[in-house]
C-alpha cells in the first residue's frame, strides 16, 4: 500500500478528528471526513478560505491563527486549548495543535489537527463550580455553627444545659443541610424544610400539629435559618407551651403574601390549649435567633405573648427567601 493511499486511509478513517491542511498564508488546502462532522462545512465549502472562519470572533481579533502559525513556524508546533466555532455558530471547545509541513526544512503549509473536548469541558467548569459553591456553603455553615456555640454558652447556666442546647441545635442544621445537599445545595421545599425541623415523624407529637402550606421553595441559606428558628419554636413549645401537655395543639402554616408589594413569604406558628403564657423577663439565644427571622433577609417579626398560647409571624422578602446565596 502506498503512502498516499494510507493517508488518504486516515483521513477518511479519523472522523474523531478534524485534519487540516493550510497554505502559508493561512488558507484551506483540504478538509478532512472528520473536519465536516465536527466543524459542519463540507470540503467544497471552504477550500481556498482563511482558517480563522472556525476560530471565534474574539481570538480573530486577537489574531490567534495567525499567533498559532508563527509558533508553528518557530517551534515546529503550536498547542491549542480554546473555543471554536462551527458552521451554525455555535461553540465547541477542542483541543489540537498546529504543525509546521515541510520538505527536507523548507515549509510548505500548515497541519491543523483539532478533537472535540466540549463534554469534558463542560464537566470541569460544573466541578469547579460545585467546588465553588461547597466552600461557600462550607463558610456559611461555619460561621453558623461558632455563633450557636457561642451564644449556647453565654446564655446557659451550666455546662450540660450548654451541651445538650448545642447538640439539639446542631442537629437540627445538620439534618437540614443534609437535606439541601441531597439536591447539590439547592432550593428545598418548605413543608420538608419544616418537617424535618420539628422532627413532625420522629418524636411522637404529630397529632399536636397541623402543617399546612402551599408548595414553595426555600433557597440554601434561609431553609437553614428557617429550620433553627422553627426549632426553637417547637423546644420552647415543649417546655413552656403547647407541647408541653397533651392537650395543647400547634398550627404552622405559610403563605405568599407582600412586602411593600413586593412578594414575599409569610410564616405564622399559633399555640393554643396550653399552660397560660405571659412575656418573659429575660431573653436568651434562641428568642433572639426566633427575633431575628431568617437570617441575611428582609424581615418582618411578630410575636404575641398571648394567653392562650405564643403566635408567631415571620414575614420575609421573596426573593431573600429564595436566593440561591
Amino acid at each position: 500500500m502506498s503512502n498516499t493511499r494510507i493517508a488518504d486511509l486516515v483521513l477518511e478513517s479519523a472522523v474523531d478528528y478534524a485534519i487540516i491542511t493550510l497554505d502559508l498564508q493561512g488558507k484551506i488546502t483540504s478538509w478532512s471526513n472528520g473536519a465536516e462532522s465536527i466543524l459542519g462545512w463540507a470540503q467544497d465549502e471552504v477550500l481556498g478560505k482563511p482558517a480563522a472562519i472556525f476560530f471565534t470572533p474574539e481570538d480573530r481579533a486577537s489574531d490567534v491563527p495567525k499567533s498559532e502559525m508563527d509558533s508553528a513556524l518557530a517551534k515546529g508546533r503550536g498547542t491549542d486549548e480554546r473555543w471554536h466555532m462551527r458552521k451554525d455558530g455555535s461553540r465547541f471547545w477542542a483541543s489540537g495543535e498546529m504543525l509546521r509541513l515541510h520538505d527536507e526544512g523548507a515549509t510548505e503549509g500548515f497541519l491543523k489537527i483539532l478533537r472535540d473536548r466540549t463534554e469534558q469541558k463542560r464537566v470541569e467548569q460544573l466541578q469547579v463550580l460545585v467546588n465553588q459553591e461547597l466552600i461557600h456553603r462550607l463558610k456559611n455553615q461555619l460561621a453558623m455553627v461558632q455563633g450557636i456555640v457561642n451564644q449556647s454558652l453565654r446564655r446557659a447556666d451550666d455546662i450540660e444545659e450548654a451541651r445538650l442546647a448545642i447538640g439539639d441545635r446542631l442537629g437540627v442544621l445538620g439534618r437540614a443541610h443534609e437535606l439541601l445537599f441531597t439536591g447539590i445545595g439547592e432550593r428545598a421545599a418548605v413543608r420538608t424544610v419544616v418537617e424535618k425541623a420539628i422532627n413532625l415523624h420522629v418524636d411522637g407529637h404529630a397529632s399536636q400539629l397541623n402543617v399546612q402550606g402551599p408548595d414553595i421553595q426555600v433557597g440554601p441559606r434561609a431553609a437553614l435559618s428557617l429550620a433553627l428558628v422553627l426549632h426553637e419554636l417547637t423546644t420552647n413549645a415543649f417546655k413552656y407551651g403547647a407541647l408541653s401537655n397533651e392537650h395543647g395543639r400547634v398550627e404552622i402554616g405559610w403563605k405568599i403574601a407582600a412586602i411593600e408589594d413586593a412578594p414575599a413569604f409569610e410564616l405564622w406558628w399559633r399555640e393554643r390549649d396550653g399552660p397560660t403564657v405571659s412575656s418573659p423577663t429575660a431573653f436568651g439565644f434562641g428568642s433572639r435567633l426566633i427575633n431575628a427571622g431568617i437570617a441575611g433577609a428582609t424581615n418582618r417579626v411578630e410575636i404575641d405573648y398571648a394567653t392562650d398560647g405564643l403566635h408567631c409571624t415571620i414575614l420575609v422578602s421573596m426573593a431573600d427567601f429564595q436566593s440561591e446565596n
